[in-house]
C-alpha cells in the first residue's frame, strides 16, 4: 500500500499531500570516490567489461563448451542467473552507493578492514602471474604475419636443437605431422624450452623473447595508468570495443566454413547429450567454477571502477550492456571453438586434452582410430576436471595428486586447437587475417583486463591516504608495475611455466577468494547492516531504472544477496577444494610418488592461500586495539565506532580535478538529521493588548451607529 505524506505551512494548514518512495530509494546516494570521477558516462561500462571478458575466460569457456557440449552452456546461464550476475551487480552497487573501493569502504565498519587488504592482495596475485599468458600471444600475433604462400612457424618442423641433443620433432625423417609442431612451437619457440623431457632445474637463464614482451604490456600498463582516470578513459574504447567488434567478424568468418565441412548447425556441438544434462555433476561443477571465474573473481576490480562513477549514474544500464556483451562474445568463442574441432575432424583428426609437462604428454591432436586415440576410451565430458584462471586441468585417470602429468595447459584454445585448425587448412584455403585478428583480439582483451586490475591494485594502495599519495600517483604506478615486471621475470625461465601452474593452481583456483567474498557480504548486511542493507544497495541499481524493476527485480535481487549468493559461495568453495585435489597441497611430509610438487612448493602454495585469510582476523584484532585504546570516554561508543561508526556522504570538491574529497581517509563524519520546524516567537504584551484594545472599539463603534 502507498505512503503518503502531508505537507503543513508554519500555521499548520494542509497545502499539499504527496506520495511518499519507498525508504530504500530515499537513501543519498551522492558519495563520490576521492580518486576522481569518470569524465564520459560510457568509460565505466567499458572499464567494467575488462573485468568480465578477458582472454582466459574466453579461452577457457570455449574450450569447456568443446568437452562438455551446449549443456554447459545451458548450465552457465542458469548459474549466472541465479550466482553469476548477481554477485556481478553486487560489487557493481556497492561501488557507486559508497564511492569506494575494497580498500577504503571499510571506513562503514572498520574492524572488517582486513577483508579489503586480503581481497586488494589477491587482485595484485592475480595480476602479476596472469600477464605472462599475455606475452605468449605475442608471438603468435608475431608469426602470423605471412603470405598465402608461405606456412604457419607453428606447422614447420623446428630446426633447433636442444642442449640435451634432441630435436623438437618426435619423428626422426624429413615429413612431420601437424600434432608434433604445433606443441613443439608452443614449447621450443613461445616458451623457449630447452629441456622437454628430463627438467634441468640448473638451468634459470632469462628467456629474452617472453622478457620483451612482458616489457611492452606492462610499459603499456603504465602509460595507460599513469594519468590516472584521465588516461585510463582514453584507451578503454580501444581494449573494450575494438575486440568485441573483432570477435564477431572473425567468428562469422569461421562459422561461414560450416558448409565446406558438410556438418549442420545443429551437430555444432558434438559433445551434447542432453540424457546427461542433470545427470553429470561433473559439467555442473565446471560451470558453477565457470560462473564465479567470469562474474565473481574480479569482483573487486568492478566495484574500484563503478566507484568512480558520479551520483544518479544509469547504473542498471551499465549492467544490462555489460552482461550482454560478455554471454554473446563467451558463446561466439564456444561456435568458434567447436567449429575448430569440425574442421580437425574432417581432416581425419581429435582433439583430447594434453598436458603441458613432456613431449610425450602434451601432444593433444590424434590420427582418428589410432592407438593413441583408442586408449582414450573414457569420454572427456566424464574426467576429471578442474577450472582456473588462466587454463584448466582435465585428469586422465581422475587421481589428482599424479606424479607424472597434471593434465594443465593454459589457454587452450590459443595454444593449440586455433593453431592446429589454420595449420592444417593453411594459408591457401583461409587468409592469413584472420590468424593475425585471432591474436590481435585475444592480446587487447589481455591488455584490457590487465589494465583494469592493476588500476583496482593502484587506486587501493593510493586509498590508504588518498590526499597525500594522489599527488604520488605516478611514481606509485611506475613503482607497482615495476614490481610485478620483476616477479615476473621467474616466469620466463625454463621453469617458467611450471610456476605459472603452481600460481594458477593456488591463487587462479578462487576457492579462498570466494570465502573472502563471503565475508565481505556477511560483514555488509549482518554486521554492518542499515543504512546498508540490501534494499539500500540495490536502490543505486535501480534508483534510474523504471517502476517495473524497482518493484519486482530489486526485492529478487536483494533475496538473492542475502540467502542465494552465500550459499552458492559456500557450496562452490567446498566443491572446488575437494574437487581439485587440494589436501594434497597441504600435506607437508616427505615426498611420495604419488605427489606432484615438491615440499617446498607445497609450502609456497600454502602461504598464498592462507596469508590472505589470516589477514582477515589479525587485522580485525589491530583495528579494535586501536578503537578501544582512543576514542570517546564511553566504552559503547568506541565499540560503535569500531563495528557502526556514523558516515557522512561524502561531497565533490569545488576547484581542481574531478574528484571528490572529504574528511579523514576520505570521508567526514556528520550525521544528516530532519531540521526542527522554524520558531516564531510570540507578540510582545503592548502588541496583543493594543489589538484587543483596537478590536474592543471597532465593536464599539459599529454599535452606536446602529
Amino acid at each position: 500500500m502507498p505512503r503518503f505524506e502531508v505537507v503543513t505551512n508554519r500555521y499548520g494548514s494542509i497545502i499539499d499531500v504527496r506520495e511518499c518512495a519507498d525508504e530504500a530509494y530515499e537513501m543519498s546516494q551522492e558519495s563520490q570516490s576521492p580518486l576522481g570521477q569518470w569524465s564520459n558516462k560510457y568509460s565505466s561500462v567499458l572499464a567494467t567489461l575488462g573485468c568480465t571478458l578477458g582472454a582466459f575466460n574466453i579461452s577457457r569457456f570455449a574450450i569447456l563448451a568443446v568437452q562438455f557440449g551446449a549443456n554447459f552452456i545451458l548450465q552457465f546461464l542458469v548459474l549466472s542467473l541465479l550466482v553469476g550476475i548477481p554477485l556481478f551487480t553486487f560489487h557493481s552497487s556497492l561501488g557507486q552507493l559508497l564511492g569506494a573501493g575494497v580498500m577504503d569502504m571499510w571506513r562503514i565498519s572498520p574492524i572488517f578492514k582486513g577483508i579489503g587488504i586480503a581481497l586488494l592482495l589477491a587482485q595484485a596475485f592475480i595480476g602479476t602471474y596472469t600477464v605472462i599468458g599475455i606475452s605468449w600471444m605475442f608471438t603468435y600475433f608475431r608469426d602470423s604475419f605471412i603470405t598465402k604462400q608461405d606456412v604457419y612457424r607453428w606447422a614447420e618442423p623446428i630446426d633447433e636443437y636442444k642442449e640435451d641433443g634432441m630435436p623438437w620433432t618426435l619423428s626422426s625423417n624429413v615429413s612431420y605431422n601437424i600434432e608434433e609442431t604445433v606443441p613443439g612451437y608452443f614449447n621450443g619457440i613461445v616458451l623457449q624450452r630447452k629441456y622437454v623431457e628430463k627438467l634441468e632445474m640448473n638451468d634459470n637463464l632469462l628467456k629474452l623473447p617472453v622478457v620483451i614482451n612482458l616489457t611492452i604490456i606492462w610499459t603499456i600498463v603504465f602509460i595507460c595508468l599513469s594519468k590516472g582516470l584521465k588516461s585510463y578513459s582514453k584507451v578503454m574504447c580501444i581494449f573494450s570495443l575494438v575486440p568485441v567488434f573483432g570477435m564477431f567478424m572473425l567468428c562469422t568468418k569461421m562459422l561461414g566454413l560450416a558448409p565446406m565441412i558438410g556438418f549442420q548447425h545443429h551437430d555444432i556441438f558434438p559433445e551434447t547429450d542432453w540424457s546427461e544434462f542433470f545427470l553429470n555433476t561433473k559439467s555442473w561443477v565446471a560451470a558453477f567454477t565457470e560462473t564465479f571465474l567470469t562474474w565473481g573473481i574480479l569482483g573487486a576490480c568492478t566495484m574500484q571502477i563503478t566507484s568512480h562513477n558520479r551520483p544518479k549514474h544509469l547504473l542498471h544500464r551499465d549492467a544490462s550492456l555489460v552482461i550482454i556483451l560478455t554471454i554473446a562474445v563467451l558463446i561466439l568463442a564456444a561456435f568458434l571453438a567447436n567449429t575448430c574441432v569440425h574442421l580437425l575432424e574432417a581432416h581425419g583428426y581429435v582433439y583430447l586434452p594434453s598436458s603441458f609437462e613432456r613431449m610425450s604428454s602434451y601432444t593433444f591432436l590424434f590420427k582418428q582410430n589410432s592407438a593413441q586415440a583408442r586408449k582414450h576410451l573414457t569420454p572427456v565430458r566424464w574426467m576429471q576436471h578442474s577450472s582456473l584462471f588462466m587454463g584448466e586441468r582435465t585428469m586422465k585417470n581422475n587421481v589428482p595428486g599424479m606424479p607424472q602429468e597434471s593434465g594443465y595447459q593454459a589457454m587452450r584454445l590459443a595454444t593449440e586447437l586455433f593453431p592446429a585448425t589454420f595449420a592444417m587448412i593453411g594459408a591457401k584455403n583461409i587468409s592469413p587475417f584472420w590468424s593475425v585478428l585471432f591474436y590481435f583480439v585475444l592480446i587487447m582483451f589481455g591488455i584490457g583486463q590487465q589494465i583494469a586490475i592493476w588500476h583496482c591494485v593502484v587506486s587501493g594502495i593510493i586509498s590508504l591516504h588518498p590526499f597525500k599519495l594522489r599527488k604520488w600517483r605516478t611514481t606509485i604506478t611506475f613503482l607497482s608495475c615495476a614490481a610485478a615486471f620483476s616477479i615476473g621475470l621467474f616466469m620466463a625461465t625454463e621453469l617458467g611455466i611450471f610456476i605459472v601452474y603452481l600460481m594458477d593452481y593456488c591463487v587462479g583456483c578462487g576457492w579462498w577468494i570466494m570465502i573472502l567474498y563471503l565475508l565481505e557480504i556477511g560483514a555488509l548486511f549482518m554486521v554492518r547492516g542499515r543504512p546498508y542493507s540490501g534494499e539500500t544497495v540495490v536502490a543505486t541499481l535501480f534508483s534510474q531504472a523504471n517502476h517495473h524493476l524497482q518493484v519486482w527485480m530489486a526485492p529478487m535481487l536483494s533475496f538473492d544477496w542475502n540467502i542465494v549468493v552465500p550459499v552458492a559461495l559456500i557450496l562452490l568453495s567446498t566443491s572446488v577444494f575437494k574437487n581439485g585435489g587440494y589436501r594434497w597441497l597441504y600435506n607437508w611430509k616427505s615426498v611420495s610418488q604419488s605427489t606432484y610438487w615438491s615440499t617446498s612448493s607445497r609450502e609456497f602454495g600454502c602461504l598464498l592461500q592462507i596469508i590472505p585469510l589470516l589477514i582477515v582476523p589479525f587485522a580485525g584484532i589491530i583495528q579494535t586495539c586501536r578503537y578501544l585504546a582512543t576514542g570517546p570516554p564511553d566504552l559503547f561508543d568506541r565499540i560503535q565506532m569500531l563495528y557502526r561508526p556514523v558516515i557522512e556522504t561524502r561531497r565533490p570538491p569545488e576547484t581542481g580535478e574531478a574528484t571528490s574529497e572529504a574528511g579523514v581517509n576520505g570521508s567526514a563524519a556528520v550525521q544528516i538529521e530532519d531540521p526542527p520546524p522554524k520558531y516564531t516567537p510570540p507578540p510582545s504584551y503592548s502588541t496583543a493588548t493594543g489589538a484587543r484594545s483596537l478590536r474592543f472599539t471597532e465593536l464599539v463603534t459599529v454599535y452606536e451607529n446602529d
